[in-house]
């Protein structure tokens, strides 16, 4: 007999032996940073333990999180990490067991999404989850960059200035879904220095608003990561690059990640610069009733579609419903009519994503379509800013 519950007093030392195993192969030094980690973000992490009739068997973790899903809407999620299972229990499905388990906790919890970084997108895809979240990766030398007379408005930031990053940032994440809706812990974790580097933020600033920042810490002098590199218009962003163009003396080459929309392209294209498109991070809805109402779809558009989900691990979403939209709001409500619209979880959670599109998943020929009329209401729905994550959950 199973036996899923939240973990107490010892029992977290036990499963972190359990994480230990599963992922660093013994190595005990590696709990410090999880330590350290679990200590500053205690307020939103939730962790379970399933344990049979030997004793604790698994190990699962979530952190409480809320992301951007354009200018107005911010959707509550369940960011789910340290899967964790001892080597002689697995293939007893305990790993299913928790993660339907988080399903319902999630759901009761009022969260309407999910987003979990794979050890496999194949065995989270039979659970309902599916790849989000496109991401550029860039290297560049520091020698191909340009000076740029707007790099004089770059300056270091200041504590006062926090408000006007947190601000920036903002107006940046509502043109996205999936960035972050970061608390003041998020954003000192982000800015403050750390026991190992300073931490060194740089801002663009015209007319009085900062319209572009950029963070680093650490590195090497052959590559250094940037941890967040946001700009609101391109001469912001020629300015930040003109400031990393400056450290050519220092570093060799500056690596970041950006939405594929950045436009960094039109900026500096050079043969020596590196781009990879990859994602490695797996998103579902958890909630379909409650992440249509919580959507704002555009207020100018307005329908009405009668959609089929099939989610057989997350049984309240299974059936169909009617979905009515006008002035920004949605309503939802289960019917007995037949679907204008069929999909299953994995689809419908791209969709409200927004990657891949409504019209790419219906050429993909994941979803069914009944009547032209529903898919066409649902494109209406559903089309909003793209989908891209900062991934600081």
């Amino acid at each position: 007999m199973l036996k899923i519950r939240r973990l107490e007093g010892e029992e977290q030392r036990e499963a972190d032996l359990i994480w230990l195993q599963a992922f660093e192969r013994g190595t005990r030094s590696q709990l410090q940073g999880l330590d350290a980690y679990r200590e500053r973000f205690a307020y939103r992490i939730v962790r379970f333990g399933l344990w049979d009739s030997v004793g604790l068997q698994a190990t699962f973790e979530m952190v409480n999180s809320s992301l951007h899903f354009g200018p107005e809407a911010i959707l509550p999620t369940g960011y789910i990490s340290s899967i964790a299972c001892l080597p002689a229990s697995r293939g007893r499905g305990y790993g299913g067991a928790g993660l339907k388990h988080l399903l319902e906790h999630m759901r009761d919890a009022g969260q309407v999404l999910s987003t979990l970084f794979p050890f496999s997108f194949d065995y989270y895809r039979r659970f309902g989850w599916e790849w989000i979240s496109p991401s550029r990766g860039y290297k560049v030398p520091t020698r191909i960059l340009r000076s740029d007379p707007e790099t004089e408005h770059v300056r270091t930031a200041a504590q006062e200035d926090r408000s006007g990053i947190k601000a920036m940032y903002r107006q940046f994440a509502g043109g996205y879904r999936g960035m972050v809706a970061r608390d003041d812990i998020q954003w000192d974790y982000m800015l403050n220095d750390r026991k190992e580097h300073f931490t060194y933020t740089y801002l663009y600033e015209r007319e009085g608003k900062i319209e572009g920042y950029l963070v680093y810490r650490g590195g090497k002098e052959e590559e250094t990561w940037l941890p967040e590199f946001l700009t609101l218009t391109p001469r912001a962003q020629r300015a930040l690059l003109g400031l990393l163009k400056r450290h050519e003396m220092q570093v060799r080459k500056f690596a970041w990640k950006a939405p594929e929309d950045d436009g960094l392209w039109s900026q500096c294209f050079h043969k020596e610069m590196e781009t990879s498109v990859w994602t490695s991070l797996q998103g579902r809805v958890v909630d379909v009733v409650g992440a249509l109402r919580a959507w704002r779809p555009d207020p100018a558009v307005r329908g009405t579609l009668i959609l089929g989900i099939q989610d057989p691990c997350a049984p309240w979403n299974q059936g169909t419903w009617k979905v009515a939209f006008e002035e920004g709001n949605v309503s939802v409500y289960a019917t007995k009519e037949e679907s204008q619209v069929r999909m299953d979880i994995q689809a419908f959670s791209q969709a409200l994503f927004g990657v891949p599109t409504v019209a790419v998943l219906r050429k993909q020929e994941r979803m069914q379509v009944s009547e032209e009329a529903g898919y066409l209401a649902l494109c209406r729905l559903l089309v909003g800013p793209p989908m891209w994550t900062d991934a600081n959950f």
